[in-house]
């Protein structure tokens, strides 16, 4: 099935692509930029401690989204009656999710000890969230058609972040500083989003929406969770080992390849109104056969190639080949492949169906407890190889446990002959045409 060939839903055209694009990599950008200029500029000592407790607070970005991107630019293109009210429910949800987030971490901050340190994180956090709102915030744009928005968002953002540099550079601001800045930034922007959203939202809200709108969002959010979970847990177990020193060259790691995988996963996000159109009919056997059997083949080739990319660039650090950041950043990129193609797969599966939506669901959380046993055994081993080796032992373990979870689905199965023959003899009419799911289910 296509999409119209206009409004939210259309495939998003060259122009409108580039543009978009453009914006997001000028922040990556800006972020590494502007960490290198930290680094240089406080030294290794006071890096750490702010990497580590930016890289912490990575998993309350996508608690305060918890999904709710994804499941806007899936169901608002579907719905063409009920699309003002779920704007409604997911910018609520969003605003709720963000305000919890803020008051957990305010009354935390009542129990932390004084001193820069804690102040550091309790900034780090906030910013963490609240730039988790302002994703969902520029989400919902794209999902009415108001690209201009996110253009204009992340073009702000890049210039908040590369201002804040400067000022740490020129003006000796500190990492508590600088932090704050950013956070005060992302807030004024967040407020600029709300008032044609609001507009745009529909009021009230028919009964029956909210409760599949949000199981929709957290299902959606498991994969993005546990990716960000892993991380976070990762990042405490190399605080907490000997090699504590290299949570630094983890987090510059980090944000080196957030520039290409944050772009792969935007990309794909842009066309997933358009996805979400085509797949809503999707043939099953052809869903199977072109996906779900790529699964073990694809996590197979992952394994073994992870272990020998972390044997490889082992043997280059210990040789003195290769400097410490850069072997960290050296085994990210060869996992590269490994972390696209499951990625890939599972963007798929969870905008087909409710069945596989939900087995790439519990896959991801999977995925995560497998990365932390994992790294429970590497970590204090390898340090920030450790951890790297592990983020991709759970893409493997993802992937592995959706294929057995959709192995029991035989779509296209041949009827046995006492059912084709039931069928034949009930009624010769033909059969009428499958109702088409749109809003949130409903047949149209």
């Amino acid at each position: 099935m296509t999409a119209p060939s206009g409004g939210p839903g259309r495939r998003p055209t060259a122009r409108s692509l580039t543009s978009l694009l453009a914006g997001r990599t000028a922040f990556r950008l800006a972020l590494l930029g502007a960490n290198a200029a930290l680094l240089a500029s406080w030294g290794e000592e006071a890096y750490e401690p702010y990497a580590a407790a930016m890289g912490t607070a990575q998993v309350l970005t996508t608690l305060t989204t918890l999904g709710i991107e994804k499941s806007a630019l899936k169901l608002v293109p579907r719905a063409r009656r009920t699309g003002p009210q779920l704007v409604t429910v997911l910018l609520v949800s969003a605003l709720l999710l963000a305000g919890a987030a803020v008051l957990w971490l305010g009354c935390a901050a009542l129990f932390v000890p004084a001193g820069d340190t804690g102040m550091l994180r309790l900034l780090a956090g906030l910013y963490a969230a609240l730039l988790g709102l302002n994703t969902v915030l520029v989400g919902l744009c794209r999902a009415l058609d108001r690209n201009r928005a996110d253009v204009l968002n992340f073009a702000a953002l890049s210039l908040v972040i590369a201002t804040g540099a400067g000022g740490a550079s020129l003006l000796g601001w500190g990492p508590t500083a600088f932090t704050g800045w950013i956070l005060g930034g992302t807030a004024l922007l967040n407020v600029a989003q709300l008032p044609p959203l609001y507009r745009a939202a529909g009021r009230p809200v028919r009964g029956g929406i909210t409760r599949p709108v949000v199981s929709t969002s957290v299902l959606m959010a498991c994969g993005d969770i546990a990716a960000a979970g892993t991380v976070s847990l990762l990042f405490a177990m190399l605080g907490a080992s000997r090699h504590h020193e290299q949570t630094g060259h983890l987090y510059l790691m980090l944000l080196a390849s957030s520039v290409l995988l944050n772009g792969f996963g935007y990309l794909l996000r842009l066309f997933q109104p358009h996805v979400s159109l085509s797949l809503r009919s999707v043939d099953l056997t052809s869903l199977d056969r072109r996906v779900v059997r790529r699964l073990l083949p694809v996590a197979a080739v992952g394994a073994v190639w992870t272990a020998v990319a972390l044997w490889l660039v082992r043997s280059a650090e210990q040789a003195a080949l290769v400097a410490p950041p850069v072997a960290v950043l050296l085994l990210y990129v060869l996992c590269v492949p490994l972390i696209f193609a499951v990625g890939s797969l599972n963007y798929l599966l969870e905008n087909a169906t409710p069945r596989t939506l939900r087995a790439t669901a519990v896959s991801a959380l999977a995925g995560l407890v497998s990365a932390v046993l994992l790294g429970l055994v590497l970590v204090p081993a390898l340090g920030a190889l450790g951890a790297v080796a592990a983020l991709a032992s759970g893409e493997v373990a993802h992937a592995v446990l959706a294929r057995l979870l959709l192995r029991s689905a035989r779509p296209g199965r041949a009827p046995s002959d006492g059912a084709s023959r039931a069928r034949t003899t009930t009624s010769t009419k033909p059969a009428a045409p499958a109702a088409v799911p749109t809003d949130l289910g409903a047949p149209r």
